[in-house]
């Protein structure tokens, strides 16, 4: 028998309050994945020190690792995710939910009050599905609805290959087919790629990985 499609979950960032005198603007993306949660979350947690997507844009041409890194870091609220993020809250083989860096760099501050972005799991038999909710709160102009035009069709190219990815790697991983290592910290860069320079740009910043 066929399985049948996950439907789309309820999301953290959905019970955020509205911001005053800004719009709220959303993205949804999802890929199905033939691998278990705690797989699949193995993959969120290593969104610490690389994107994977396209490294030679948001990795300083560092090949995001293909292996699972034993000595990171156990997950925590505040720690830097995703080059520009600060982890908020998480649920082990669940979800991790993100806040872009605070305050809002200048230009982007004139378009932009808040960002945030939710990675969840849902599971039903043998199949998974990896979603990704992106939600921005904009100010009420033209340059506002026009930037995030921009930032939605670099998102779309950008977090698309990151979930082919993740699922890429999960299923290498259900199937026994990835190693485990260790990674050189003194190596990770976190101020890196087109992601950090527009949300972070920060030389400290609270989180960051020592």
């Amino acid at each position: 028998m066929k399985e049948k499609s996950l439907s789309e979950p309820c999301f953290f960032v959905d019970s955020l309050p509205d911001i005053i005198d800004t719009d709220c603007k959303e993205l949804i993306r999802s890929v199905e994945i033939q691998a278990h949660a705690n797989e699949i979350f193995l993959w969120l947690k290593q969104l610490r020190v690389a994107p994977y997507s396209y490294d030679f844009i948001d990795n300083r041409r560092m090949k995001s690792p293909d292996f699972i890194i034993e000595n990171l870091p156990p997950l925590k609220a505040n720690i830097h995710f995703l080059l520009a993020c600060h982890v908020t809250e998480f649920a082990e083989d669940s979800f991790i939910i993100c806040r872009f860096c605070q305050p809002v760099n200048l230009p982007f501050n004139l378009s932009l009050r808040e960002l945030f972005i939710e990675y969840r799991i849902s599971a039903q038999g043998s199949k998974s599905c990896l979603w990704c909710k992106v939600k921005g709160y904009i100010r009420r102009d033209i340059l506002s609805r026009g930037f995030f035009h921009v930032f939605s069709l670099v998102n779309k190219i950008m977090m698309t290959k990151q979930l082919k990815n993740i699922k890429k790697f999960s299923e290498r991983l259900s199937a026994g087919e990835i190693r485990t290592g260790k990674l050189d910290v003194n190596k990770y860069y976190a101020r890196s790629g087109i992601h950090w320079w527009i949300f972070c740009r920060r030389k400290i910043c609270n989180g960051l990985i020592p």
